[in-house]
């Protein structure tokens, strides 16, 4: 009787994509939750020096007239 009960609602297969989802919710909150506090790192910033040089030059800081 009760392993109708158990075919009839549907539960045998619940608990394995609920908690793929409630696990997929949980990382997708926490990332959300660290990206918010860490904005620094989604500032472009040059990745060599002659980048970091030729970014500054172009800025006009370093030229001069």
């Amino acid at each position: 009787m009760s392993r109708k009960r158990k075919d009839l609602d549907g539960s045998a297969g619940e608990p394995l994509w609920s908690s793929v989802f409630f696990l997929g919710f949980g990382m997708a909150l926490l990332l959300f939750l660290v990206a918010i506090e860490h904005q620094n790192w989604f500032t472009l910033k040059p990745a060599t020096g002659t980048a970091a040089a030729m970014s500054y030059a172009s800025t006009g800081n370093g030229a001069k007239s």
